[in-house]
């Protein structure tokens, strides 16, 4: 797991690149559009997820290339787990990468987060030049212009946003670390309750949470 220091002070995925597939140029999205839930599955699901996360983060990227896809195809496809990814970046490269996602929208932000998951040595630990040179050509994938990939990045209200985020996710649901999980009913997880899994575990380790969560309120 990667520790958050600010608590102290090209192989593509076919169905991320699908995501993209038009417009060819997205206007960038509005603060209250980016800053919206960027969510996979029904929104009355009876089982909630929360993953905090940060997109430079390996032991992430492990969770989405290993259990996440057996997860979705099983439970979050079939409308049993709603899953919510919360923002937790770790470190500079994980700010910038998750507004990136962002400023596409919430729909599109999802395509995105998988490309720099799956893509993640590509980017999130080259030097500063070379990064952001790097992250640009995503953004160019996603459909953000030059210009707009800068504004995005030179948004102190999407700054602040996220940060809220990550203040929240420390302060009301005792997160010190990525990638952490909560597991439960909507009320369970949104006060901080529910199953907690830190670590990139294997499927075996989610797939014994969600189907307790699902008993306790009477789901197979």
């Amino acid at each position: 797991m990667n520790r958050n220091p600010l608590l102290t002070i090209v192989p593509i995925f076919l169905a991320a690149v699908m995501a993209f597939a038009a417009p060819a140029r997205a206007e960038i999205a509005s603060v209250k559009d980016a800053l919206a839930e960027i969510s996979y599955g029904k929104a009355d699901a009876p089982v909630v997820i929360y993953g905090f996360e940060s997109l430079s983060c390996p032991h992430c990227r492990e969770f989405h290339v290993g259990a996440w896809p057996r997860i979705k195809k099983t439970y979050v496809d079939t409308g049993k787990v709603r899953f919510v990814l919360r923002d937790f970046p770790h470190n500079g490269q994980g700010y910038l990468g998750i507004m990136t996602a962002r400023c596409l929208g919430p729909a599109r932000a999802k395509g995105m987060v998988e490309i720099l998951f799956a893509n993640q040595a590509q980017w999130a630990f080259l030097g500063r030049d070379k990064f952001y040179e790097a992250l640009s050509r995503y953004a160019r994938l996603g459909g953000l212009s030059d210009a707009d990939f800068k504004a995005c990045l030179d948004s102190d209200a999407l700054v602040k946003g996220i940060k809220k985020s990550l203040d929240e996710a420390a302060a009301k649901y005792k997160i010190q670390s990525v990638p952490t999980f909560l597991i439960g009913t909507k009320k369970q997880v949104e006060s901080g309750g529910g199953k907690r899994i830190d670590g990139a575990r294997p499927f075996e380790t989610f797939d014994s949470a969600i189907k307790e969560a699902l008993a306790a309120v009477g789901k197979k």
